[in-house]
């Protein structure tokens, strides 16, 4: 019964891998940012083979074998330039430099070629013996390594999960000095795969120990290979990079500051200066109310005051001590509050009047300044 679950699981697992590698190929041909995306999701398809090859294919199980090593060598450093894609502040492409990240997968295929060349009955003494193996050249390179993709796939694993978690810490706060809205931007999900290649990680890890627990029982691992599958199958079909929607305001704004501020270019922010783009900010804010546009953006408050986005934003952090994105949506939390006491809108009007695209942000963005909700406000001010 459980092998035939675990075929199933197997089965079920390829479809989605597959039907997913298919729509993401498609669509990386115009957008290379798929890229990544499609070698990762293509590993992750191959390694849950496992179920169906030993339950169904015996036949090509030492095949199947011999591509784990450059399949879990691929699975990290995809993530990490998928997560790079995804975060690039300009339209990002798959370049020849990017193929450093995969030497190891590129070296282990010698491992791979070692198992497919060594005799079977080898490699049964090896993979499915208690038996000790004579010492020969076939058996020394597989066993040296083997271990030596395992120590590799874990130092790489952890150094890419680091190199990630900095990554979404710096891509967030970019965030914050770009947009008001963060909806769709955030990556959360992102955060979700991780969790579950390090549970994978770990999983394989003592798995390959021969830990005598029944979690580590192979219908737990293809369970949490197709639960990872389905994940960025859907999340990576349905995610824009977050800086998409001004990657040609980005370069308009660039092209500007070259030919209408030279001076900027020749030296650096003065005084005198971020004071007069603080007071153009100000007045942007409270006469021009810019807030209410609920698609603003940097670039657009840049262009509306006719001043270098990069000397707003620097504007914004060193003179008036805040981020675009609590600059916005304090002057709409401050327009919120006058409407709540007038007692003439209800909440989600006022969200949508000052310009919140949501309920939820509305209230996430309400509460962090005022300690309550806007309904709670509404009826304080009441009293």
């Amino acid at each position: 019964m459980d092998q035939s679950f675990e075929m199933l699981l197997s089965g079920v697992t390829l479809g989605v891998g597959g039907f997913s590698c298919y729509l993401i190929a498609y669509r990386m041909c115009q957008q290379p940012f798929y890229i990544p995306l499609f070698i990762l999701l293509l590993a992750l398809t191959f390694l849950s083979a496992g179920g169906s090859i030993f339950a169904g294919f015996e036949q090509h199980i030492f095949s199947y074998i011999a591509i784990l090593a450059p399949c879990f060598l691929l699975l990290a450093p995809s993530l990490w330039l998928y997560a790079r894609a995804l975060t690039a502040s300009t339209p990002w492409c798959f370049q020849l430099s990017h193929c450093k990240h995969y030497i190891p997968a590129f070296m282990s295929l010698l491992l791979s070629f070692a198992i497919l060349l060594a005799p079977n009955s080898l490699l049964q003494e090896m993979f499915f013996s208690d038996q000790d193996v004579t010492p020969d050249f076939f058996s020394v390179f597989i066993s040296v390594g083997t271990m030596l993709s395992i120590a590799i796939w874990f130092l790489q694993t952890v150094g890419y999960l680091f190199s990630l978690a900095k990554l979404s810490h710096s891509y967030h706060l970019q965030l914050k000095n770009v947009f008001c809205d963060l909806t769709n931007k955030k990556l959360k999900w992102l955060r979700l795969i991780v969790v579950a290649m390090l549970l994978s990680g770990t999983w394989a890890s003592l798995a390959i120990m021969d830990v005598n627990l029944a979690i580590f029982d192979a219908i737990w691992g293809q369970l949490l290979c197709l639960l990872t599958i389905w994940w960025l199958g859907y999340f990576g079909l349905t995610q824009q990079p977050g800086f998409a929607v001004v990657y040609k305001e980005n370069q308009q704004q660039a092209q500007q500051n070259d030919t209408e501020n030279p001076r900027y270019q020749r030296s650096a922010l003065s005084p005198q200066q971020s004071q007069s783009i603080a007071q153009k900010v100000q007045q942007a804010i409270e006469s021009d109310k810019l807030y209410l546009d609920s698609q603003l953006t940097l670039y657009k408050l840049a262009k509306h005051i006719n001043e270098p986005s990069q000397y707003v934003s620097q504007t914004l952090s060193q003179v008036m001590q805040t981020s675009f994105f609590e600059c916005i949506n304090n002057a709409r939390v401050e327009a919120a509050k006058d409407m709540l006491r007038s007692d003439q809108h209800n909440v989600l009007d006022v969200a949508m009047s000052v310009g919140f695209n949501a309920r939820s942000s509305f209230y996430k963005a309400f509460k962090s300044r005022t300690n309550m909700t806007p309904s709670q406000f509404k009826k304080s001010t009441k009293q």
